[in-house]
């Protein structure tokens, strides 16, 4: 069996390799055997770390090759998708290195929720696996509903079927014979349409998969839209591969069939289909001439066990009639000398951003009245959450708010339970759905329940609500008489999100979601915010306003998202206003009933949205732009950050706007600062829009709480003001570079202490690293030298100040500076040549401890391979690097480079083949990666003088010897610990090549 599972492994990842090498440019000069792409693909995933095919052609190589590591791919894979591919992988994985226990339970959870794939490997693999665990036999379900299980040969072969509480003797038909068992087909089976937990008793026990969840096996995605040409969407079952894909469309008024077929690639389709990391999705067109052409009616779109996809039921057609009524109409207000006779009875020919306005004085709004109020709450899935959010809803009710809550048919047979506990208790109804209707439909069975002086409260089922979340959001919308509804802050609710304003904040703890309610409370704000749209996870609707607009259209947004935007906007012409409330906070977990097919929901509701409202999408981004919240979220931002800092010193870090050395300093200096007790504000430079009237600061606490929305204009003396209001005692600047020298210099005389740390020669050179014509060290030429580099090679500071007054404000900023630090001679020396002010020397990093150097020497023709770490571009010696790989590989020299890293052009250096680059790391990975490339020195090949070197120091963690270039600091420091070897910065490349081939000949400096 062991030779046979090799071979298949073998071809498996052979074919894989094929795929991945048509389909990947990086792999199209390789050979497709593991032993060459393995290396090339562990790259690739690097640059693309969400390419799962990529991660699964690195779990195939890795076990052609034998080793353990396989496990982690296919680990990861079963971990973010559904993918009975990588688990059965698994299964081989665990076998083959020792692990039969874990095999065991990994092959009881397959065979109950997967369908079986590869029978001829399958088989005799899920056999053995029973066979080391002591197993009586196991049970499994074909692509086809087919059930079959595998029994020892010495075992008996009486089974008993057992599924919706009855039993009966399977009728057995042999179908295979893996070593030492017998697979048998349970041929008296026929998979029932609501699709039963399934059990098979041999002896009276459950052979290893009993329980078999064939609705889990039959798990089904669909999504499906109008297009131009008929009805498109995309369907599949993701734990059953070789399942066939058949849909249903049936008209919603008389259940007529317009179409029942499988849909899909014909049967010869690809042979390598089941090689994918998961199912893919397969995509349908049913053109309408196939249905009922240009009458086709509303339909419901299901699959073969009648499960509606995602946009079912669907009025495809519903916009050409829309567009027709709306065309009448017009010709009805501007009509010819000679009419039709026809009338529509169409009367909203206009757009419903149109939005009147209720004539009502402020001081006429009514006081706060003791209407009831029904809290709506659809439910699907996610047992915890749901349980969670209707126990916190029934916590904080009161004696005037009810609860109404909507079991859509819910899968799952804990949140059914859960609720019928709930049914009988006062204040609370349960509806339950006899089918899935989806979002939309459960919300309106709902609303229909609410009655003719009672608000309503849309709460979508995964939400966190905080104490007296009604009673903040009732004040709100009775602030004034044309206030339809109202929405609470959030953490993920798109416009009413916060801190973050895009949304992407993590799920909070409920003690967190009560200590921003709190927070939100004590502000006090008075606001009121207007908003184009109210967001349907917790949605406040004044009884009026329900009642006037009507309910949710469940005609055209189906299952959900879009249908509380086009809500808003038909109460908005109605003359209702939509705001925020300010006053309180509820926790959303977001998207846990149709997350996989959200983005096509999304797009397709947003068309429908725009159609049924033109310039909704604009009106919402002008809103965005304008962002009438952000000033709150700024001052919730300061309210929060003064109650943190509690009475501490400040100290302020001022920075540039990119990525590299200089932002890793300042993270361990405001880690250093907050160990010592203050509270670091990291502050760098801000652009919001294109404009130059956008440039702001924004001021990040390094605190482990979020605080985004603190941002501040360039200009004025906000900034100056906030750290004063804040206590900042001290200003430490690191770079002007984004913000300009100006605004720095004017920043240095708001009256606070402040020191300079020197990370670059920006402050007398305009190009930052003294790197010149030809990407050459320049040599610190005059001041007319550096006027002609400027004017002829432009600046790289992000500043137009002219080269002279440059030099002097950094001067002036220099001479009154409390402290200026350098992390070298080097350095300061450089300094001390074009600014006239005194110097010191800091420690940029922990010593490190590092051993002299020793080259071991090597025999001529012994391959030597050559280390560099990190981002490799022009300034880190890129250009120099490509030249030494082609000379290298020009001539056949013994000597590969190794980068733990990437480069500016990765794609002409593994061009040469002398190349290998494992891509982007993480700052943890970096040791484990230099253990699993060895190599036998390092390589720093920067030509311009750099002030430190995170880079040198890693060598020396790894104890690696360097050579590098006699400039800048990285030379200085091996000079002084004897840790490598500094040579002239202008050697020629094939001296160069020489040094690197056999570095043991010149003395170690």
């Amino acid at each position: 069996m062991e030779q046979t599972i090799d071979r298949f492994v073998r071809d498996m990842s052979d074919r894989h390799g094929r795929v991945l090498s048509s389909r990947h440019d990086g792999l199209a000069d390789l050979s497709e055997t593991p032993e060459a792409l393995l290396p090339r693909l562990e790259y690739l995933q690097r640059s693309h770390p969400s390419a799962r095919d990529i991660t699964l052609g690195i779990g195939f190589c890795r076990l052609a090759l034998d080793e353990p590591r396989a496990s982690e791919a296919f680990e990861f894979l079963s971990s973010v998708t559904l993918s009975p591919l990588a688990r059965f992988f698994l299964l081989i994985t665990r076998m083959r290195f020792g692990a039969p226990d874990r095999a065991f339970v990994e092959l009881r959870a397959l065979l109950r929720e997967t369908a079986v794939i590869f029978p001829d490997i399958a088989f005799p693999l899920f056999s053995a696996i029973a066979e080391a665990n002591r197993c009586s036999g196991w049970c499994a379900m074909l692509p086809d509903g087919r059930l079959v299980a595998g029994l020892p040969d010495h075992a008996a072969h009486d089974l008993v079927l057992r599924h919706d509480g009855e039993e009966q003797s399977a009728e057995l038909a042999l179908l295979a014979r893996p070593p030492g068992y017998q697979v048998w087909e349970i041929g008296n089976f026929v998979l029932p349409p609501h699709l039963p937990r399934i059990d098979i008793l041999h002896e009276g026990r459950g052979l290893l998969g009993s329980g078999i969840d064939s609705r889990t096996v039959w798990t089904f995605e669909g999504f499906v839209e109008g297009a131009a040409e008929g009805l498109s969407g995309w369907c599949r079952y993701p734990n059953n591969l070789e399942a066939s894909d058949h849909i249903l469309v049936r008209t919603v008024e008389d259940n007529r069939t317009l179409f029942d077929g499988e849909i899909g690639p014909p049967d010869d389709g690809p042979q390598d289909s089941l090689l994918q990391a998961e199912k893919p999705r397969t995509d349908f067109l049913l053109p309408w001439q196939d249905m009922e052409g240009p009458a086709t009616p509303a339909v419901t779109v299901t699959d073969r066990f009648g499960r509606a996809l995602y946009g079912s039921p669907i009025d495809p057609l519903a916009g050409g009639r829309y567009a027709r009524t709306q065309a009448e109409w017009v010709a009805t207000r501007f009509a010819s000398a000679h009419p039709a006779s026809a009338r529509p009875t169409f009367n909203q020919p206009f757009p419903t951003l149109y939005a009147p306005r209720f004539a009502v004085p402020e001081a006429d709004a009514p006081a706060i009245p003791t209407r009831r109020v029904a809290v709506i709450i659809p439910v699907y899935r996610g047992y915890e959450v749901t349980r969670t959010c209707i126990t916190l809803v029934l916590q904080h009710r009161g004696a005037n708010e009810r609860v109404v809550i909507i079991n859509d048919c819910s899968p799952d047979e804990r949140i059914t339970a859960f609720l019928d506990t709930l049914a009988t208790l006062d204040g609370v109804t349960v509806l339950t759905n006899a089918r899935n209707g989806g979002f939309t439909f459960s919300s309106n069975r709902g609303l229909r329940a609410v009655e003719r002086d009672e608000d309503a409260i849309l709460l979508n089922s995964d939400t966190l609500p905080s104490p007296h979340w009604i009673d903040a959001l009732r004040r709100t919308v009775y602030r004034a008489a044309d206030i339809g509804t109202a929405t609470p802050l959030s953490n993920a609710a798109t416009i009413f999100s916060y801190p973050s304003a895009d949304g992407q904040n993590p799920v909070p703890s409920y003690e967190e979601v009560i200590e921003t309610a709190e927070q939100l409370a004590a502000c006090g704000c008075d606001a009121l915010i207007d908003v184009p749209t109210a967001h349907g996870y917790c949605m406040y609707i004044r009884a009026e306003c329900l009642h006037q607009t009507g309910l949710l259209r469940e005609d055209v947004f189906a299952q959900g998202y879009g249908e509380e935007n086009d809500f808003s906007r038909r109460a908005a012409a109605l003359g209702w206003r939509h705001v925020a409330c300010l006053e309180t906070f509820v926790g959303h977990a977001e998207g846990q009933s149709f997350s996989a097919v959200k983005s096509d929901l999304v797009r397709r509701n947003l068309a429908i949205l725009n159609g049924l409202h033109p310039g909704y999408d604009r009106m919402v981004q002008e809103w965005l732009a304008r962002d009438p919240l952000g000033a709150f979220r700024r001052d919730l931002d300061l309210a929060r950050l003064r109650h943190a800092i509690a009475g501490r010193p400040v100290v302020a870090l001022l920075t540039h706007d990119r990525q590299g050395g200089v932002q890793r300093f300042v993270t361990e200096r405001a880690r250093d600062n907050l160990a010592a007790g203050h509270v670091p504000l990291v502050v760098s430079p801000h652009r919001a829009g294109n404009g130059a009237k956008d440039a702001g600061w924004r001021v990040i606490p390094f605190l482990p709480e979020d605080y985004p929305n603190i941002t501040l204009p360039r200009q004025g003396a906000e900034l100056h003001m906030l750290l004063r209001a804040l206590g900042c005692d001290r200003i430490e600047i690191h770079s002007y570079i984004g913000a300009g020298i100006r605004d720095v210099h004017w920043l240095s005389r708001c009256g606070i202490d402040y020191v300079v740390y020197l990370h670059d020669y920006s402050w007398f050179c305009p190009r930052i690293t003294l790197v010149s014509y030809n990407n050459l060290y320049c040599g610190e030429p005059a001041q007319d030298a550096c006027l002609r580099c400027v004017a002829d090679l432009g600046p790289l500071n992000s500043d137009d100040t002219p080269l002279a007054q440059l030099r002097d404000l950094s001067d002036d900023l220099f001479r009154r500076a409390s402290a200026i630090i350098a992390s070298c001679p080097d350095v300061a020396d450089r300094y001390r040549r074009h600014i006239d002010a005194p110097i010191t020397l800091g420690q940029w990093e922990p010593p490190v401890p590092a051993r002299r150097a020793v080259f071991p020497p090597k025999a001529a023709a012994e391959m030597r391979r050559i280390l560099l770490i990190g981002a490799i571009g022009i300034e880190k010696g890129y250009n120099i690097l490509l030249a030494l790989a082609r000379h290298v590989a020009d001539h056949d020299l013994p000597m590969r480079f190794v980068i733990i890293g990437y480069t500016c052009d990765d794609k002409r250096l593994l061009a040469t083949g002398v190349v290998e680059i494992t891509g982007r790391y993480g700052e943890h990975e970096l040791a484990a990666l230099i253990r699993d490339h060895p190599c036998d020195w390092g390589f720093l090949p920067a030509i311009w003088p750099e002030t430190w070197s995170y880079i040198l120091t890693e060598f020396w963690r790894q104890e690696v010897p360097v050579i590098t270039f006699d400039i800048g600091a990285p030379a200085a420091r091996i000079r002084e610990t004897g840790t490598g070897l500094a040579v002239p910065l202008h050697l020629p490349i094939a001296s160069l090549a020489a040094v690197l081939l056999a570095p043991w000949l010149l003395r170690t400096h």
